[in-house]
């Protein structure tokens, strides 16, 4: 997670994501919303379909801070990340990633921010 959140109450700023691949490494770049400022991201799952990398992330919670006493904390933030990984086995053809949540939009398969490079 970056350090330089922005509180975005209206919803203002877009969801972004790229990824991008070096040899057998990849990075996964973005800016997306989270609903309050402790929350984080995680990786839910990886596929491989047939050729296809599928890489899913999603927002992680944090109740400790989730309470009435941290109104200030509830967002949506838009927040910056990055998430590195490495291909064991080899390369497939195309890198998906999709990320959901209540407060991000995009253009995915199930709406949320997604995007795919082709190697």
């Amino acid at each position: 997670m970056g350090t330089e959140w922005v509180f975005d109450y209206h919803l203002l700023e877009d969801d972004t994501l790229a990824v991008s691949v070096a040899g057998d490494r990849f990075i996964v770049e973005g800016n997306v919303h989270l609903e309050w400022e402790c929350d984080t991201f995680g990786l839910t799952h990886v596929l491989m379909n047939d050729r296809v990398g599928e890489i899913y992330l999603e927002p992680v919670t944090n109740d400790a801070c989730r309470t009435n006493e941290n109104s200030a904390g509830r967002g949506p933030w838009l927040a910056p990340f990055s998430v590195t990984g490495r291909f064991n086995g080899g390369r497939p053809d195309t890198l998906e990633v999709h990320l959901e949540g209540p407060f991000i939009q995009g253009d995915g398969p199930r709406g949320g921010a997604y995007t795919f490079q082709e190697l």
